[in-house]
Formats: structure tokens, C-alpha cells, sequence
């Protein structure tokens, strides 16, 4: 089977490469560069954009589960091939992608922007409710007495002190250690919690040194700490602490940002939340957090 991308990341090589299957799912397949920690995912379409991405113009129906974990790609002059599969991926004339949050300069004095956040923080709600998520964001943020036991009171109590830090503009390791690596799935909370909160400071970076310095700093010790998780997440991680997120997240922190009237707001915030079992919702979770750190929005909720 003969493939076109239809977009690829900004951390796709650009030359030849070498790699093996590293893991394999119905609409995504992951593989580690040879010599490299961090991997790059094939994806079907529709599901979006990833900075480790390669999304593919696939047929209806189709599935990368008949590939095997372990089996070697080559990638030569733009054209990807498999070991043992019939399936070549041409790269060429592939569009390059990647999303630029510090741009987006969040502005929460903007009433459009203030209710843009407000919006999506009530729908969060409500998603996480109804589907009886483990991490429900105006529980996470209250007092360890009332959180409920386990993964949810860890990530609040890690997130509570996160922000006490960074309104502070003084790290404390101990809560990001808290974090990476918390609870189950290819990717824990602690982590999407993590790559949201990271997408939601770099918008408000807005040329201020400290900021920019006490983010530098939150990166430099996520990357320390990132062995105490998986490769999957590692990666998202990664690519987080460089600003680069899936093109879902950054497309709802844009929408937010712009302070899109409700009915677009609304599409596109669901995307954002209906990734995986719980990611999506812990990943928006993270990044409404970050967006306000640094504003006096988040008096009224947290």
C-alpha cells in the first residue's frame, strides 16, 4: 500500500532516517529513531497533528495493527519503508507543521478572553463529571481534606504547589517529580497535566524575562525528571518543554486566546478533551491552570 503524508512535525527529520517499531495502535504506530530517546508516530487521518507526527492520507477503515513491534524502517529520500509491510509513506510535498503558543499572548483583561476561558473551564467540568473521571479540575484544586484519595489527591496537592512556585517565580522540584509518571495509561495525568500546564505558560510568556526564565527552568527539571515515565509520554513531555504541542490542545489555547464566541469554542474544546480515555480532558485540565497562573482570573475558581 502506496501512502501520502498530509503533514509532518516539526521534530520529523528532515534527511534520511533509520528507526523500529517502537509500539502499535489502530490509528497510530510510534517509532524510535535508532539512537534516539524520543520517538515519531505515524498517524491516520483525522487524527490531527502531533510535533513528533506523520499524518497519513489513509483509506476508511484502515488500521496499523497488522505491524509488529520491533520491525525496521528506512527512510530515504523522503520515502518511508517497512521491513515486513507492503506499506510505503511518501513525505515529499508533505505540509510542515507547527504551532507557535507564545504568540498567542494571552490577555485575560479582554472580556471575550475571560469568558472564552470561563466557557471551556464549565464544559471541562461538566466532560469530567459525566464520564466519572478520576481528575475532576475544581475538585483537583481544592484542600487534600476534601480530594479524594490516590491519583486525584497527589495531582492536587503536586498542582497546588506548583502554582504556589510559580507565582513565587521559584521552582519546587518536588511537585513536578510528583507529577510525571502519575497514575496509569500510555500517558498518566501527572504528565497530560504537565504538557497542558506547560502549553498554558507559554502563552503568557509575553516577553517578560522572569517568566521566561522561571518556564526555562520548569523545562530543564521536566526533562531531569522524565525518566520516571514512559516513552510515549516522555515524548509529549519533550516536545512540550520546546512549546510544541498536539495541534488540538494549541488550537483550543488559540481559540481561548482569541476569545472565540461559544459555538466554535465549543467544537473545538470537545476535540481537544475527547483524546484518549481521560489525556485529553487531563491535558486541558493543565492548560487552563496555566493560562491563569499568572492573572488574577483564577480567584474566582480556584
Amino acid at each position: 500500500m502506496y501512502l501520502r503524508a498530509i503533514s509532518i512535525g516539526y521534530a520529523v527529520p528532515d534527511g534520511n532516517f533509520d528507526a523500529a517499531v517502537h509500539s502499535v495502535f489502530q490509528s497510530a504506530l510510534n517509532l524510535r529513531l535508532n539512537g534516539e530517546n524520543n520517538l515519531l508516530t505515524l498517524l491516520a487521518s483525522g487524527e490531527g497533528d502531533l510535533p513528533q507526527g506523520m499524518q497519513l492520507d489513509t483509506p476508511e477503515g484502515f488500521s496499523f495493527e497488522e505491524f509488529q513491534t520491533g520491525e525496521l524502517a528506512v527512510c530515504k529520500e523522503d520515502i518511508l519503508h517497512f521491513e515486513n509491510s507492503s506499506l510505503t509513506v511518501q513525505l515529499s510535498g508533505a505540509r510542515r507543521w507547527k504551532c507557535d503558543l507564545p504568540a498567542l499572548e494571552f490577555d485575560p483583561r479582554d472580556p471575550a478572553v475571560s469568558a472564552a476561558w470561563s466557557f471551556v473551564w464549565e464544559a471541562l467540568n461538566e466532560r469530567q463529571r459525566l464520564s466519572e473521571a478520576e481528575i475532576i479540575v475544581e475538585e483537583l484544586l481544592r484542600s487534600n481534606e476534601s480530594a479524594r484519595a490516590g491519583v486525584p489527591r497527589k495531582a492536587g496537592e503536586a498542582m497546588r504547589d506548583l502554582i504556589s512556585a510559580a507565582r513565587r517565580y521559584d521552582l519546587d522540584t518536588s511537585a513536578v517529580s510528583a507529577l510525571i509518571g502519575l497514575g496509569s495509561g500510555l500517558t498518566p495525568s501527572g504528565d497530560d497535566l504537565l504538557v497542558g500546564y506547560l502549553a498554558g505558560r507559554w502563552c503568557t510568556v509575553q516577553g517578560a524575562s522572569e517568566r521566561a526564565q522561571f518556564i526555562a527552568s520548569l523545562g530543564e527539571t521536566i526533562i531531569q525528571l522524565s525518566s520516571q515515565t514512559n516513552d510515549i509520554s516522555r515524548t509529549y513531555l519533550y516536545h512540550a518543554v520546546q512549546a510544541q504541542v498536539s495541534s488540538r490542545l494549541a488550537n483550543l489555547a488559540e481559540t481561548i486566546c482569541r476569545g472565540e464566541n461559544p459555538e466554535p469554542l465549543s467544537e473545538i474544546a470537545e476535540a481537544a478533551m475527547r483524546v484518549g480515555h481521560t489525556s485529553g480532558m487531563d491535558a486541558v485540565t493543565g492548560l487552563l491552570i496555566g493560562l491563569v497562573t499568572w492573572t488574577r482570573l483564577e480567584a474566582s475558581y480556584f
